[in-house]
């Protein structure tokens, strides 16, 4: 029986971890726990700190617990930080896994598959692994682990070694994410809607998958085109009955589309309403129903969020998103009529934005007024369809593109604007940029933007 010690990597310029717990993680501790293993999470943000003047990580080396396999898994956003996290743990082995190692493993581009780019980790695992890294802490105590499936590593000279992918796991017979061993404040982070819509309630949050994968092509996406593999409504409501003994009375789910199915979302938002719960989920505007939006607050659904994404109708049709301005105005009228609170999705700087387009993207924004928006910097994530065929839109990957991709919100800067785009200056992009922010936070009222750092020691404000 292996002691293994899981947790992400720190994102302290990023988003209220309390509001975004990483289910990866939990779904691994399940698996993990069912075949036998000692499983401890862990939080990064409570053994770490962040001296936000100098940008740098504090390690509290006095709480890293000794195991036997560590495993962190990180996004391109924080890699870097896992990788300081990792060389100060007193653990046998240590593995890197989540989308960062997978896409930069499977991707075309050799010169990111280099020691340096994962110095701190002995592995790392790619694709879901729930099934791997259970193959992996199994091999552990047998002393081998070089048949795992997923597992990739460096050999003496420097190049990435990679074993035969595994299938990815059955979805519908995976243990249920260890929601109880979660350590912190996860289940007292506030959820509110009174600033939404005047409905003053809150509660304890928590959040949840009831399906992977998504079938629409948006090229800014690593998760584009990709099949759906649904939980039987029994593990849906096994995770319901669990979050709700625990306290929790509000949950996020992550589904990329949840409303994909109409009848299978109505039967979700029956088991939602049946254990007292409030939801939140997101949609396309092509997905729109006025009926299903109806029955979903008739059941307690607060908010749906659109994937928007731009107010030009080019720069829709160059991200591939399949849809128009117009729709995306009708798909937040229809779900603001009916009392959920209907948020935005927006990104700037995709290839092929001019001044023109973000003067679009304003006007649309002024047009409609979503509840919410979430205002963002285009980066090329690994995975994406431009991090893949970079020439298919006139551009170049920068060799130090993973620098600070952790730059959002009020943080772009001209330095954080890796891309340079032939149909727009750093400059203007970041005046634009920073100029719509304004025009949210003045005309729409609420924007993402709230940093880990304004959280951690503080009375968290919203889900």
């Amino acid at each position: 029986m292996a002691k293994v010690c899981l947790l992400d990597s720190p994102s302290w310029l990023l988003f209220n971890p309390l509001s975004f717990l990483h289910l990866g993680i939990l779904y691994l501790a399940g698996s993990l726990r069912r075949a036998g293993h000692d499983v401890r999470v862990l939080d990064c943000h409570q053994i770490t700190a962040f001296d936000h003047e100098k940008k740098q990580l504090t390690i509290k080396h006095e709480l890293l617990e000794p195991c036997d396999v560590l495993g962190i898994s990180a996004t391109t956003a924080n890699v870097h930080w896992g990788k300081q996290l990792a060389k100060a743990w007193p653990a046998k082995v240590k593995v890197l896994g989540g989308a960062h190692a997978t896409y930069i493993a499977n991707g075309p581009h050799e010169q990111f598959k280099r020691p340096s780019y994962f110095d701190g980790f002995d592995f790392l695992m790619v694709q879901e692994a729930e099934e791997s890294f259970r193959e992996f802490c199994d091999g552990f105590d047998k002393g081998d682990v070089s048949k795992v499936s997923n597992l990739c590593w460096f050999n003496e000279l420097g190049f990435m070694q990679k074993n035969p992918p595994g299938a990815l796991p059955d979805v519908p017979s995976l243990a249920p994410p260890a929601f109880d061993l979660w350590p912190t404040p996860f289940y007292g982070g506030k959820f509110t809607t009174s600033d939404y819509d005047g409905r003053g309630g809150q509660g304890m949050t928590a959040q949840m998958f009831s399906a992977r994968g998504c079938p629409y092509g948006c090229r800014f996406c690593a998760d584009a085109r990709t099949k759906i593999r649904e939980e039987s409504y029994e593990q849906i409501e096994q995770q319901a009955r669990q979050l709700a003994e625990l306290g929790v009375t509000c949950v996020r789910i992550y589904d990329d589309v949840l409303t994909i199915k109409a009848e299978r979302c109505k039967r979700i938002a029956d088991i939602m309403h049946n254990y007292g719960l409030w939801f939140r989920g997101n949609t396309r505007v092509n997905l729109t129903d006025q009926g299903l939006f109806d029955y979903l607050a008739s059941k307690g659904c607060v908010e749906l969020g659109f994937g928007v994404e731009h107010g030009s109708a080019r720069m829709l049709k160059a991200m591939d998103k399949g849809t128009t301005p117009e729709k995306n105005t009708a798909g937040i009228k229809m779900c603001q009529d009916t009392g959920m609170v209907a948020k935005a999705y927006l990104l700037a700087g995709f290839p092929a934005e001019t001044l023109e387009s973000l003067d679009e993207m304003e006007k649309w924004l002024l047009d409609t007024k979503p509840c919410a928006a979430s205002w963002n910097l285009f980066q090329p994530y690994p995975g994406s369809d431009v991090w893949v065929h970079p020439e298919r839109y006139g551009i170049e990957l920068p060799a130090n593109a993973f620098d600070k991709f952790w730059q959002t919100g009020d943080e772009v800067t001209e330095e954080s604007v890796y891309l340079q785009l032939p149909t727009i200056s750093k400059r203007d992009l970041v005046r634009r940029f920073r100029e719509i922010a304004v025009t949210i936070d003045r005309e729409i009222g609420h924007r993402d933007r709230a940093r880990t750092d304004n959280y951690y020691g503080r009375e968290p404000l919203m889900a």
